[in-house]
């Protein structure tokens, strides 16, 4: 028995599936490389400058998706955005914070790689790398010693705002880690353990793919839609900050990616609904609002108070998302595509039915169960079909409890 076999004997395979499409959609090794080597150049630099960063005690390192393990790579010609911030390990009140950001772009000005590709952004300073991905340098002060929170400079506010990727991180991987262990997680480790799991028998994929958890693949998987979703809309494209707020906000300790965004959309389709309600009923006008769960001060939904399309084109993506999802319920996976693109979709149909096909007999019908059709045959050979062979069956993982 090799491990395709074994997750579908044990209701589970539709989940591999689902973490196979987010590991997918995770960066290359190439692209990897790249933006660590640009990371670690940001920081070389700065420890270097005579004038202000070497005399100060300051960090560097990674917010945002990166730092929270949530990563998608970018369709089409969209760039990669990776956000770091440099931490100043001294008071706010020690400077302004026109001095904080000045100091910033003078070092990277400076510098032969970077000045070229420097954009000045409001509160950072972007070192774009056209075409491939975008870095944004996010400079900030501690208010306390011992306290995540930092103060970030906003130039067209001429003052100082306050942020806290640290402690929305710390936040967020919290919220994740309220499942103890995965159904998935469980599985693999389970087979791991057994005689099968021999390694001349079969080679076990890297368990960093069923370590990571539902919540951090459910958010992977969302954002993709959101992209396929907006791809001719983008200025209206929910931001990663808000989905994945979010998602933490509404996530029960789910044992499952199914069970996590299934539950979830829920949530915000009904807390839609009893808003709408409230405002036909009482005329009392209500809206989805997120804020930085770890500061309060921070709007993630600023946009959508200053325009209420954000806030529409939210719903509509929320409802649009909901609807492919039920139909994916019912077994009619021609929809993930839509959902996750083609491409990726059968590419990894194709690798579990080689792993499959291995199989002999009345085991093939197993094969059957990976297309999530419930309306295919597979010959002994392997190959799928729509009328000879052996029927796909029914799988436990999709529109019910594991």
């Amino acid at each position: 028995m090799n491990l395709q076999q074994y997750l579908h004997n044990n209701g589970l395979q539709r989940e591999d599936i689902l973490t196979r499409i987010a590991v997918s959609l995770e960066l290359d090794e190439t692209r990897k490389k790249r933006m660590e080597s640009a990371y670690n150049a940001v920081y070389d630099i700065l420890e270097k400058d005579e004038i202000f960063f070497s005399k100060v005690d300051f960090l560097v390192y990674p917010q945002g998706s990166k730092a929270i393990g949530t990563t998608v790579k970018p369709r089409g010609k969209e760039e990669f955005d990776l956000d770091i911030t440099v931490e100043i390990r001294d008071s706010y009140y020690n400077y302004t914070s026109s001095e904080i950001y000045n100091h910033l772009i003078r070092v990277l000005s400076n510098n032969d790689i970077f000045k070229e590709k420097l954009v000045k952004k409001n509160r950072c300073a972007r070192i774009d790398y056209v075409g491939d991905f975008h870095m944004d340098v996010l400079p900030g002060c501690i208010v306390i010693n011992g306290d995540s929170k930092i103060m970030v400079p906003d130039r067209e506010l001429s003052s100082w705002t306050s942020s806290n990727p640290k402690g929305y991180a710390n936040w967020f991987t919290q919220k994740a880690e309220t499942v103890s262990s995965s159904n998935l997680n469980k599985a693999f480790r389970t087979f791991s353990a057994l005689n099968e799991a021999k390694a001349e028998q079969e080679e076990l994929p890297n368990d960093d793919i069923y370590s990571k958890e539902p919540l951090k693949r459910a958010v992977q998987l969302t954002k993709r839609y959101r992209d396929i979703y907006f791809e001719k809309n983008p200025k209206y494209k929910t931001s990663s900050i808000v989905l994945t707020t979010i998602f933490g906000e509404l996530y029960e300790g789910e044992p499952s990616i199914y069970q996590t965004i299934d539950s979830i959309l829920n949530k915000i389709v009904k807390r839609y609904t009893d808003y709408q309600y409230l405002f036909e009923s009482q005329g009392v006008y209500k809206r989805i609002k997120v804020l930085n769960p770890v500061n309060t001060e921070e709007n993630f939904t600023e946009k959508w108070n200053k325009e209420k399309e954000y806030y529409n084109q939210f719903i509509a993506f929320a409802k649009s998302y909901k609807e492919k999802w039920e139909k994916l319920k019912n077994r009619n996976f021609g929809v993930a595509e839509e959902l996750f693109g083609s491409d990726r979709i059968k590419g990894i149909l194709t690798d579990q039915l080689k792993e499959l096909s291995k199989n002999e007999g009345n085991q093939l019908e197993a094969v059957g169960v990976t297309i999530m059709s419930g309306n295919t045959f597979v010959d002994k050979s392997g190959n799928i079909n729509s009328s000879t062979g052996y029927k796909s069956k029914a799988n436990r993982n999709f529109g019910g409890i594991e």
